[in-house]
């Protein structure tokens, strides 16, 4: 088969983006081999690891929180299986979530992901996705596993009880035998597809075939977006169990649609290459992950939070008006989809591992998150089936782990500082004995990954040490702006790079050769 999976954002803003072959092609004509590393460096992303989770009900197992959102900053969605793919796709046209127009052939790049047959594609670990998506390896789109948590371990194994303190007066959700629960899940990164809720007796083998057999159906017509102070609007949900598996077993479409930047995403990034093993950034695999990525708008969409144009699916299947909802993500979403889902009547009391399972088509990803259930007969006894705000209000707000730097690095350096270029001075001295062997802010996260906190270099989080990376980017180019002495550079890196069809900038900042992104 062949292998695709994407992840990371790439966010150099290209006039013209080339395809994957066509910058290898233009790098050999010019400079042969040396102009690799350029074209490699130029498509590196901003990382962002994670990309959904169940944030209702309260995820006593994984920690997803409706108050977050989007958030993973305690490592809520690093659970998934990573780079698998299935067959011949059996998945009703209508369904489709990316090219919906392209059917088939060497221009269907998506025509392996999981979503083209839901849940058809085989999954690691115990239905409740694995850390880093693989039993044993990492891969540089979004393959790694929670900070200190080790690759492959299965998210069945995390404790009943989140660990956050936070959570700890969350016990299990009581669902009423015969009657409506509601659920939800956020998404860090939209890589479209369509998802489904299973259920699997606690006190049994937990296991993918036992929730195979346990699909719910949904209940309503209509899914919403949720916000954290519990107000929803009505978001378009479309609903196949045509081609699905098992046999019947109802999936819902992703309703947020991803941008459409691209016409045909081969004719820009060419056929799917097979995946790279470890964190190598700058693989060719990897530039045609980030490509793929930006074909469904991981650039055009992450400064406004929504699509500029145009969408993979009728924006009128979306939310109208002023709250529609669009795009990649990247951006930390604070809101939820939030469906309902029948509880069989026919289903035994007791104990039960929920699980939610969402198939993607832009990648070959599926993602898994669980929580705890319990079935009971009579409504008093229910607990957290509904998300109204009443019951929102109930659940701990942990807030996020990130510090508001993550956010808006510039604006809290100079809060604090008065100097915009504090930031520039400060990583740039911490970093500056191992600037040769870590390029790119990607580079930087993943160069601090597992990493105990080091100031000026390695965050609390990821998110922080993204920021960290920004804002000296930020505050160089700032001062850079002001200096004469880079015209010279930059205007030959500029001649340089136009060719390649990108704006490579390279600037000589305290003895090193800095690339701003």
């Amino acid at each position: 088969l062949i292998h695709r999976a994407t992840h990371t954002f790439s966010p150099t803003i290209f006039k013209k983006l080339a395809t994957v072959h066509q910058l290898a092609d233009a790098q050999q004509q010019q400079d042969g081999m040396a102009l690799r590393g350029v074209v490699a460096l130029s498509l590196l992303a901003g990382t962002c690891h994670g990309h959904g989770q169940i944030t209702w009900p309260p995820s006593t197992r994984h920690g997803g929180n409706i108050h977050l959102g989007a958030d993973c900053g305690r490592g809520e969605c690093y659970w998934f299986s990573n780079n698998v793919e299935v067959g011949a796709p059996t998945l009703p046209t209508a369904m489709r979530s990316m090219e919906p127009d392209v059917d088939g052939g060497k221009y269907d790049v998506y025509r392996t992901s999981p979503w083209r047959a839901p849940g058809k594609a085989a999954v690691y670990g115990s239905g409740c996705g694995i850390a880093g998506g693989h039993p044993t390896s990492t891969y540089a789109n979004g393959g790694t596993p929670p900070k200190g948590v080790v690759v492959g371990t299965d998210g069945f194994t995390l404790p009943k009880i989140a660990k956050d303190a936070a959570a700890a007066s969350l016990g299990p959700a009581k669902w009423v035998r015969g009657g409506v629960a509601e659920v939800a899940w956020a998404m860090s990164a939209n890589h479209a597809g369509g998802y489904a809720y299973r259920l699997c007796k606690a006190d049994g083998v937990v296991n993918e075939k036992c929730f195979q057999k346990n699909h719910l159906a949904f209940a309503g017509n209509t899914s919403f977006v949720v916000y954290p102070n519990g107000t929803r609007y009505p978001l378009f949900r479309a609903v196949t169990a045509e081609g699905t598996y098992p046999a019947g077993s109802q999936w819902a479409r992703d309703g947020v649609p991803t941008c459409r930047e691209c016409d045909k995403a081969y004719d820009r990034c060419g056929s799917p290459l097979t995946p790279v093993p470890g964190l190598d950034y700058g693989t060719q695999w990897n530039q045609q992950v980030n490509c793929y990525a930006e074909c469904s708008g991981s650039v055009a969409s992450k400064v406004a939070g929504h699509c500029p144009g145009k969408t993979q699916f009728s924006p009128t299947d979306a939310l109208a008006g002023s709250h529609a909802v669009s795009g990649f993500g990247k951006v930390v979403w604070d809101w939820s989809v939030l469906d309902e889902v029948a509880v069989p009547a026919d289903l035994a009391l007791g104990d039960y591992v929920l699980s939610w399972r969402w198939d993607c088509e832009e990648s070959t990803q599926v993602w898994q998150n669980c929580a705890d259930i319990t079935v009971v007969t009579t409504a008093a006894e229910a607990a957290w089936d509904t998300a109204s705000p009443a019951a929102i209000a109930l659940v701990p707000n942990p807030g996020p782990v990130s510090s508001p730097a993550a956010k808006d690095p510039i604006a809290a350096t100079t809060a604090t500082t008065k100097d915009p270029n504090a930031a520039a001075t400060a990583f740039d001295k911490n970093a500056a004995g191992i600037n040769a062997n870590v390029k790119g802010c990607t580079g930087w996260v993943e160069f601090c990954v597992g990493k105990d906190v080091i100031k000026g270099q390695c965050g609390a989080t990821e998110a922080d040490t993204l920021a960290m990376c920004e804002a000296y980017n930020q505050a160089v180019a700032a001062k850079a702006s002001d200096s004469k002495t880079t015209t010279t550079a930059a205007t030959a890196a500029k001649s340089s790079s136009t060719s390649l069809g990108a704006n490579v900038l390279y600037l000589a900042v305290s003895g090193a050769a800095l690339l701003l992104l």
